[in-house]
């Protein structure tokens, strides 16, 4: 199984729900949602190497940065004006 951002809806979550994330924050439930797939799609595409993001192992949690994420996602990190 291979993910790829682009084979996704986003789970629901919208640029600006993912915009507002925190700087760092927990793998589950959020990468899981983001790409629109199960939690344990998640955890086997990540011990396969599968993920377009490297989560950060810190003790026994996994943590991402939002701009990580959002690259993967090919989501800009700023909001765009509304006048543009």
């Amino acid at each position: 199984m291979s993910i790829n951002p682009a084979d996704h809806d986003g789970g629901g979550m919208t640029p600006a729900t993912l915009r507002s994330l925190p700087v760092t924050f927990p793998f589950d439930p959020v990468v899981p949602r983001a790409f629109g797939i199960s939690r344990s799609a998640a955890y086997r595409a990540w011990k396969a190497g599968q993920l377009p993001i490297t989560p950060l192992r810190i003790g026994r949690k996994l943590i991402v940065r939002r701009a990580d994420l959002l690259a993967a996602l090919g989501i800009d990190d700023h909001e765009p004006d509304d006048g543009e």
